[in-house]
């Protein structure tokens, strides 16, 4: 564990100092993510759309597949191939893998190579009142080759018993339900099967989110993640994020270390975090530091420059959304950096990775981008592809936005207008994934 940590904070031996070019990222694979291209993938996309838990993480993803020229999801065989090649199942060891299928998909395809602890299939219900034996006969083996199952409550009324003889996890759409109607139905279902789990589809603000969470369902889906939380917009920015803006900008400047430790004096909290780092394990200090310069001194300019880029999701009051924002932020840039090695320098690639953590900051602060810039020291690239989607960069930030949200005819385009095979894309965003969830729980 503190090999990963090493490599990813530059305390390995061997690395040279940064440039004035910015933060970077590891370039180490992650073992317990699921594998980096282990076989050519087909010609799809895959999309994830986040499952967000009662304690705002990522618990996991619903994962399917499209076509780039199609709006239809792939077929089964194609989807499955992906899935696959992506290593689901080893994904599926920490996290909820949510699949969807048919009975027939079952039936004709091999689904155990994605079978891990936490799989789940969304098993279609039969469109009709009556659940054949073919269909019962499917969730039965589903379930004994060791997997759970989702039904959606769409057609609660029409097949209530089965979802209370089969289902794990009940998937209910938010959108759909009146409050009243959906306190009902909670109600109901915990009195009837208690121990199922219940997953909100169609969950648009964070607002909503806590609501769910209130009422005890387990986890979100929807676009809401990546949107400012209304009901905690700050007005300007916290007294811990500009202490450490202006740390990260005197670092893109080349600034004396002990300028940089004067800056850190000016607020308490990030003397102890900055010491923190210091005094962690991973650094293995015979003895202690025991003041603000001695730990910027030990820590050096590339290792405290990622630390201080994470800590600018950890700042201040924060908000447990924050957690959320902050892997998805460093999901972004490591997919940018990864893209960026096959064709452009390592300044370059290290401008990449800052582009992509720096794009969700206005979430993170419910502020406009423009007043987060005004405050940073951006090279104009950057500066232009967050505030304007214009200049070189912004092609690439769309991208990574493309594939983050799904949006899979964008996808194709951008990646066709920047040079990249969807093997490409796919292979770094594997990647990027499963490296921003190690990063952000071995570095709290």
């Amino acid at each position: 564990m503190f090999g990963f940590i090493k490599r990813v904070f530059g305390m390995g031996g061997g690395e040279t100092a940064p440039s004035k070019g910015g933060s970077s990222s590891p370039d180490v694979p992650v073992n317990s993510a699921p594998a980096v291209a282990v076989r050519k993938a087909p010609p799809v996309v895959l999309l994830r759309d986040e499952i967000i838990d009662a304690r705002t993480r990522i618990a996991g993803y619903r994962f399917s597949a499209r076509r780039p020229d199609s709006e239809l999801l792939a077929d089964a065989s194609a989807t499955l191939e992906i899935l696959t090649a992506s290593n689901v199942a080893a994904f599926a060891v920490r996290r909820l893998a949510l699949i969807p299928l048919t009975h027939d998909d079952w039936t004709r395809q091999d689904y155990t190579p994605l079978i891990g602890p936490m799989t789940t299939f969304l098993l279609a219900l039969p469109d009709g009142a009556r659940v054949s034996d073919d269909w019962n006969a499917v969730a039965a083996a589903i379930h004994g080759a060791g997997a759970r199952i989702a039904l959606a409550a769409g057609d609660i009324v029409t097949h209530r018993q089965t979802i209370l003889e089969h289902a794990d996890y009940l998937l209910l759409d938010f959108s759909a339900l009146s409050l009243s109607s959906l306190e009902v139905l909670l109600r109901t279902l915990r009195q009837e099967k208690p121990g199922l789990e219940l997953i909100a589809d169609k969950v648009r603000r964070w607002p909503e989110h806590r609501y769910c969470v209130s009422h005890g369902i387990a986890y979100c889906l929807g676009t809401f993640t990546t949107e400012p939380d209304e009901e905690q917009q700050a007005k300007e920015i916290g007294q811990s994020q500009l202490v450490l803006i202006e740390m990260l900008n005197q670092l893109r400047k080349d600034a004396e270390l002990a300028d940089i430790a004067q800056i850190a004096k000016r607020d308490p909290g990030v003397i102890v975090k900055v010491m923190a780092m210091a005094n962690s394990p991973m650094a293995g200090l015979a003895q202690p530091v025991t003041s603000i310069d001695q730990a910027i001194m030990v820590l050096g300019r590339e290792q405290l420059y990622r630390w201080l880029s994470i800590g600018m999701f950890r700042a201040g009051a924060g908000s447990p959304r924050d957690e959320v924002l902050l892997e998805l932020a460093l999901a972004r840039g490591r997919f940018l950096e990864l893209l960026g090695q096959e064709k452009h320098s390592k300044l370059e690639c290290d401008e990449f990775f800052l582009l992509g953590l720096l794009s969700l900051l206005d979430s993170l602060l419910g502020l406009p981008m423009s007043a987060v810039v005004s405050k940073l020291n951006l090279l104009p690239a950057l500066s232009e592809a967050l505030l304007d989607s214009s200049g070189p960069l912004a092609r690439y930030l769309m991208l990574s936005i493309a594939v983050e949200k799904g949006r899979v005819q964008n996808v194709a385009r951008l990646a066709e207008q920047l040079g990249y095979a969807l093997e490409a894309i796919e292979s770094a965003s594997v990647e990027a994934i499963g490296w921003a969830e190690e990063a952000v729980n071995l570095t709290k």
